[in-house]
């Protein structure tokens, strides 16, 4: 039970750690509203939460990055959450798409994790990367962030990852 509260506590820090930001003076001007994001009649499974979570980034939106978020995670997260500045760059040439999706599983405290990395952006100066949003799932149904969302990657390591969600 230490090591559980321990870890949530370190959890908790990184999150803290994540979140933080510039001084703000990057603020967009484009609200959910305002920003197209490309709609589809199907959505795979976490690929709709992915699109509204990096929404939320390009648009500086904290309310709705909140709807994805747990109940932890959703007390930390503040206006300074949204500035990301290692990801500037990817989100404002995002063209509001999520070009491909991936799985995995593990086993957390005896408990099956989901994990969904929506592929969004490739990086422009160097070929073997892409950027990913990162999301996980309990029942495959309810998907929230990660503590650090927004990622890059190698193609390889993303395409070593399932395509289809584990049953």
């Amino acid at each position: 039970m230490r090591t559980i509260s321990i870890l949530m506590v370190v959890g908790f820090s990184v999150l803290m750690w994540s979140c933080g930001g510039t001084n703000g003076s990057d603020k967009s001007t484009d609200t959910a509203e305002e920003f197209k994001i490309q709609e589809k009649d199907n959505y795979e499974p976490g690929e709709y939460a992915a699109q509204q979570v990096l929404l939320a980034y390009v648009t500086k939106d904290v309310e709705l990055l909140k709807e994805y978020a747990s109940s932890l995670m959703r007390m930390a997260l503040d206006d300074d959450a949204m500035d990301r500045p290692d990801f500037i760059e990817q989100l404002n040439s995002w063209d509001g798409a999520i070009k491909e999706i991936r799985y995995k599983s593990d086993i957390i405290t005896f408990e099956e994790v989901y994990y969904a990395y929506g592929y969004y952006e490739k990086d422009k100066k160097d070929a073997d990367k892409i950027y990913v949003v990162v999301l996980e799932s309990k029942d495959k149904l309810n998907w929230v962030i990660t503590v650090n969302p927004l990622r890059s990657m190698s193609k390889s390591d993303f395409e070593e990852k399932s395509i289809t969600i584990f049953e």
